[in-house]
């Protein structure tokens, strides 16, 4: 199928976090406390994915305060951190919105990702993704997880629907 095709057909896009919207490196305060970077590109990239319908998820292995406040920041309802499982969370997203695979997209970067990302119809991998990942998605970033990636999927996105 061409990447049009599946793009037209996005419902849903769901993006793991470390390593996607944040670089994938974590710092620690002196207090033990956990830091993490987003970038604001991708920020405005949420917001005109919102206005162009297309609902947004995440699924994080990883639970964190900081990153809670972002994604609700930026309107993100669908937040799922602190799960092994995420194609079990991808199930529900799925049946939640009455949504077929097609329907769905995936941004991801590593191994834990890739149960997800063989069943939507547009899976991604940033650039510094690990090489299995890579060979599932349909398209690879070529901007890094936390440096605009996201963005990057988004201008996508809305090139390829309205172009």
């Amino acid at each position: 199928m061409a990447l049009r095709d599946r793009v037209k057909k996005l419902k849903l896009l769901i993006m793991d976090i470390d390593g996607v919207l944040t670089d994938g490196n974590l710092y620690y305060t002196e207090h033990g406390e956990t830091i993490k970077v987003f970038n604001v590109l991708d920020g405005l990239g949420i917001k005109v994915l919102q206005k162009m319908q297309i609902k947004l998820a995440v699924i994080s292995g990883r639970d964190s305060k900081a990153l809670i406040t972002r994604l609700k920041e930026l309107g993100i309802n669908d937040i799922f951190t602190g799960k092994n499982s995420k194609l079990e969370v991808y199930e529900t997203l799925k049946m939640r919105y009455s949504l077929k695979d097609e329907e769905i997209g995936f941004i991801g970067d590593d191994l834990v990702d890739l149960d997800v990302m063989e069943k939507v119809g547009f899976p991604v991998a940033v650039r510094n993704a690990v090489d299995e990942v890579k060979e599932k998605a349909v398209y690879i970033t070529m901007k890094e997880g936390g440096k605009g990636a996201l963005r990057e999927v988004v201008e996508l996105i809305y090139l390829l629907r309205n172009g």
